[in-house]
């Protein structure tokens, strides 16, 4: 497994890198003729994309290799399941091609299912193009199962909904869980 790192997206990282990645990771998609929004964005789309939730990176020096934007229940989502106030969704999860398979997705899959559990979500939920069979095999791999299958307006296809349960630790309460800043993180000022 190569040696990478996840963090939060900082103001300073640049979200044409992001927005390169991406289209490299959906253009196998794209190819197939699946128009998936993340194929083809531009970086204002990503930032407003990114702006509804939390967004980490995973990266190799200076490198973003791998990305995943999390949010919280959205009660105004055109899918059902995102509304469900015990779901956190995953948006924009991809990964470099040249680095899959290398433990990358399945660190930032880790890394969401500790997000959503740490503020007591009990599920986590994502949607992907129902034509796209090899991330939905990935995802299965990954204990998602198939939830719900959805056309969301605006799609030109339908899209599975997945979901996986988590355990929420014992103990926790509400009041002792890290508050949720949305978007990119502002460095500290000293």
């Amino acid at each position: 497994m190569t040696a990478f790192a996840i963090r939060r997206l900082r103001s300073g990282d640049s979200l044409e890198a992001v927005t390169q990645l991406l289209h490299r990771a959906f253009g196998e998609l794209a190819l197939r003729g699946i128009d998936c929004q993340c194929a083809t964005q531009s970086v204002t789309q990503t930032r407003e994309r990114i702006e509804r939730g939390e967004c980490f990176i995973a990266v190799i020096g200076g490198d973003v290799i791998g990305t995943i934007t999390l949010e919280p229940a959205d009660r105004r989502s055109a899918i059902a399941t995102y509304r469900d106030a015990a779901t956190a969704s995953v948006h924009q999860l991809a990964v470099d091609p040249a680095r899959q398979g290398e433990g990358v997705g399945r660190s930032l899959i880790a890394h969401a299912c500790a997000w959503a559990g740490a503020r007591r979500y009990g599920r986590l939920a994502l949607d992907t193009p129902v034509g796209a069979t090899r991330q939905v095999a990935w995802y299965m791999a990954r204990g998602f199962d198939v939830a719900e299958t959805v056309h969301v307006p605006g799609r030109r296809y339908g899209s599975l909904v997945l979901t996986r349960q988590l355990a929420v630790a014992p103990g926790r309460t509400s009041a002792a869980m890290p508050t949720t800043q949305r978007g990119i993180v502002q460095p500290a000022v000293s």
